[in-house]
């Protein structure tokens, strides 16, 4: 039983730790102003090409065997439709060009990953998006690690290159994974003899980036109808390009491209009609010593080309992305930054030295001050917007690549400081804090005082209930 005098005791620091905290300013506080229109999206769907690249399928692109001789291209007009509706950037440099290492490099946005960082707290975009509560769903036909996979909260995945093993074990993570999506991927576990059937050479190879790709337009189709609030992200990973590549030479590599382009139409349909951004990719690419070798590589430094293995396009497709195609010098570790950015989210990677590539027609600025203060963000001689009496601040929906002037106002400091906000930025500043131990009772600070009495009340009340009862 609980002492009247040990009651009153644990009542009062109670109370003092509740005024305390009332009394320090909200960090949590964040005032958000919608300047503009960001026609977000709600969802992203990542295709990874497994061993694509850059060359085979950027307009205009001739790639280079090991010889100095031309290789042919892939005919991709799918490919190249898509790319007059999003935003083509051929120029991706891989920093290391094997697969288990660029896919972290890939989702935890960080140039010198490894499969081990992946298991780190708030490594990977999944750690961020979790946050968020987005599902995480994934199917891989090679690729993947055991890190990889216990980051999805439900993954179909092959656990071997070989294109013979037709195992495809459906792995679940998380016991909050509604169950018509686990039966959906179960049901495509089964589908793949069929997709098989009668099939050898280059046409099994297709085979299976046929069915992979038609089981992800499932799942999405299947988020569009019965689960339309959820948020998500589906990874994919194509692994045919790069076992063509390495076993079936310049033709099969080619042809396995062509292959994965003939099925993107009905995938890509189904996002864009559900509010679902669309993004491709690859992890490396693939050398051939001639045009005509009968096998290629990536990994050895035989088969080393910055063209042909290091440098890899993304292709991104969203509602809030302006269109076109820049050739511009990115990295491997700017992606995963960007899809935050596309999700406009802030950049929450702990260990990512990627930066934000300017894709969107927009971007979002975000103000931190140390204590209350008044905000106003001006262009030229026009304020263009202005916010009041908080900490943090989300300007959303501005024009980009525009230089802005940000001015705090905080009891008689006036403090500047110009942006080019290019992309989604995050300034802080420093005011001075009073020393005066006045209250301002405003409303926001009523509601702080109001809310810790009815707390401290709540408290005490089933103190008293439960001495009662034990008595």
């Amino acid at each position: 039983m609980i002492s009247g005098l040990g009651l009153y005791r644990y009542g009062l620091c109670v109370f003092f730790i509740l005024l305390v905290s009332f009394s320090i300013p909200l960090t949590g506080a964040r005032t958000t102003i919608e300047v503009g229109e960001t026609n977000t999206a709600q969802n992203i769907v990542l295709l990874i090409v497994d061993g694509m690249g850059s060359a085979y399928v950027t307009p205009g692109s001739t790639p280079l065997a090991l010889d100095g001789d031309p290789v042919d291209t892939a005919d991709v007009p799918f490919f190249e439709n898509m790319v007059s509706e999003g935003i083509l950037l051929p120029r991706i440099i891989v920093p290391i060009s094997g697969t288990v290492s660029a896919h972290s490099v890939i989702i935890t946005g960080f140039s010198g990953a490894e499969q081990e960082m992946v298991d780190h707290d708030d490594a990977t975009i999944y750690d961020v998006l979790k946050e968020e509560g987005f599902l995480c769903i994934a199917i891989m036909h090679n690729g993947d690690f055991s890190g990889m996979r216990n980051e999805q909260d439900i993954i179909l995945y092959k656990p071997s290159d070989s294109i013979s093993n037709l195992s495809f074990p459906v792995q679940v993570n998380d016991a909050g994974v509604p169950g018509d999506i686990i039966r959906e991927l179960e049901f495509w576990e089964q589908e793949l003899p069929e997709y098989l059937e009668g099939t050898d050479g280059l046409d099994s190879y297709i085979a299976y980036s046929d069915w992979e790709l038609d089981a992800s337009r499932a799942i999405v189709s299947l988020m569009a109808r019965q689960h339309r609030d959820m948020k998500y992200i589906l990874t994919i990973n194509v692994g045919v390009v790069d076992c063509a590549g390495h076993y079936r030479g310049v033709d099969g590599y080619i042809g396995s491209i062509e292959g994965v382009n003939k099925k993107l139409e009905p995938l890509y349909s189904a996002a864009r009609d559900s509010n679902t951004a669309f993004v491709i990719t690859a992890d490396h690419g693939m050398a051939f010593k001639t045009p005509v070798s009968s096998r290629g590589g990536h990994a050895s430094e035989d088969y080393y080309s910055s063209e042909a293995v290091t440098t890899v396009p993304i292709l991104i497709i969203s509602p809030n992305v302006a269109p076109g195609v820049d050739r511009g010098g990115y990295a491997q570790e700017d992606l995963a930054p960007t899809l935050l950015s596309i999700l406009d989210l802030p950049a929450q990677l702990r260990y990512s030295d990627g930066e934000v590539i300017p894709v969107k027609d927009y971007a979002n600025l975000r103000v931190s001050v140390n204590s209350e203060s008044d905000v106003e963000v001006i262009l030229g001689s026009e304020m263009v917007s202005r916010g009041s009496g908080d900490i943090m601040y989300t300007f959303t929906g501005l024009k980009p690549k525009i230089n802005y002037t940000v001015r705090v106002y905080s009891g008689k400091d006036i403090l500047e400081q110009s942006v080019y906000l290019n992309v989604d930025r995050l300034i802080r500043f420093e005011t001075v804090v009073s020393n005066d131990d006045t209250i301002v009772w405003n409303g926001r600070t009523l509601k702080r005082y109001v809310a810790s009495v009815l707390t401290f009340i709540v408290i005490i009340g089933g103190l008293l209930l439960i001495s009662r009862i034990r008595d």
